[in-house]
């Protein structure tokens, strides 16, 4: 797949923009995403060798055009798993999002017509309706979506609309390390400095600098000597990914985005180096993934599309968060769609701070879990929090 990176940069040159940018004057809208579009993927790789066209007659082929009428989303996944048309493989397979792939473009001549639709899907989030308040003049929310339905509809390129739970920062109580009463969460990994000093990771929204962190137990652990310090939304500014100021430094936090969530707690006594490979340089949708939070087991994800913009709630304050990474949970079994949702586990408040580790061996850990929405979990990547604490630290460090 191409890297988020890729997907960033595509972003920033295509006419998705032109939507983000009128969509974002819906105070309903909670966030953007992108996704790899599958059907151009499939295209690709026929046209690179990778697929077997043996294994693909014409009428298979041509069944594409049906598949490519309909929306994407639950329906488009049960479908898929009861009637398996497209090969289900897993790997890295770099793809050129600029390159143009014949049967692509003419399969979308055939279905619609018109120019092919973009390797990239924009999905624009928004949080569900509230019914007005007594005496309230806002606008209606159902306007707004009328609205939002209007400007998707007449763009020139395909987007999607999903209405989605409003997503938290992700702690609660009960976890394996205690700040105090109403601060816990989880110490995901370690890194080392020369030195000797162990820090233990987890999330600036868990531990703030001078805070004492203990085990569940009480038993002190160590201090927190570095946060990165988190900048709320003002009431009613939709979290855009185009018109906010976005960090000076990359990344970073503010003026007006995150993009990081880390704390650093300083431990009294070391702990054991890790088996962990490396940092992961490079993360691309469909990669296998595993987390261990303080509340959830062991259990397998898939890492989802690129939040070019998406907002959280915590204590009472809105957050916009930029270029986060969904964590899809993978059903235990052979069913996709909403069946296959009754065998997955979703993250869940106290597994804040959890590491995200590719699922190979050695393993390499590829993110910070820092968020969830009932249904997804939403990861920082580990890149950017092992730069940030080499930063802070201002020594070097490994796994």
């Amino acid at each position: 797949m191409p890297t988020y990176d890729d997907l960033r940069a595509y972003f920033e040159e295509s006419p998705l923009r032109e939507i983000v940018a009128r969509a974002a004057r819906m105070p309903i809208v909670s966030g953007f995403t992108l996704d790899v579009d599958p059907l151009w993927s499939i295209f690709y790789d026929l046209e690179d060798g990778l697929i077997d066209r043996a294994l693909w007659p014409a009428e298979r082929r041509n069944r594409l055009q049906y598949f490519a009428q309909l929306t994407y989303g639950d329906v488009i996944s049960a479908m898929l798993w009861l009637d398996p048309i497209l090969p289900i493989y897993q790997g890295y397979r770099r793809r050129d999002l600029r390159r143009q792939i014949k049967e692509w473009e003419q399969l979308w001549l055939n279905v619609a017509g018109s120019r092919p639709r973009l390797p990239v899907i924009l999905t624009v989030a928004h949080r569900p309706l509230r019914a007005p308040a007594e005496g309230s003049e806002s606008i209606d929310e159902t306007q707004q979506l009328r609205t939002l339905v209007g400007i998707v509809s007449e763009s020139k390129v395909f987007a999607r609309i999903e209405e989605r739970p409003p997503a938290r920062l992700a702690f609660a109580g009960g976890d394996r390390i205690r700040i105090d009463p109403s601060r816990t969460g989880t110490l995901g990994g370690f890194l080392h400095s020369n030195d000797g000093t162990c820090y233990g990771v987890t999330c600036s929204h868990v531990a703030q600098q001078h805070d004492a962190v203990s085990d569940d137990l009480g038993q002190h652990l160590g201090t927190c000597v570095a946060n990165s310090t988190l900048v709320s939304l003002p009431d009613n500014v939709v979290c855009d990914p185009v018109n906010l100021r976005f960090p000076a430094t990359y990344p970073g936090n503010g003026p007006d985005v995150n993009m990081l969530d880390c704390s650093l707690v300083k431990l009294a006594s070391p702990s054991a180096n890790s088996s962990l490979a490396s940092v992961a340089s490079q993360l691309s949708q469909g990669l296998n993934v595993v987390m261990r939070g303080a509340e959830t087991p062991f259990s397998r994800y898939k890492l989802g599309s690129l939040c070019i913009s998406y907002q959280f709630k915590s204590g009472g304050n809105s957050y916009c968060f930029r270029d986060a990474i969904e964590l899809v949970p993978e059903p235990r079994g052979p069913f996709g769609g909403k069946l296959g949702q009754l065998t997955t586990v979703v993250p869940v408040g106290g597994d804040s701070g959890s590491w995200v580790l590719t699922d190979d061996t050695p393993a390499q850990w590829a993110g910070l879990f820092f968020g969830e929405d009932g249904r997804r979990g939403f990861a920082i990547r580990a890149a950017w929090a092992f730069d940030w604490a080499k930063a802070e630290i201002q020594k070097a460090l490994t796994l």
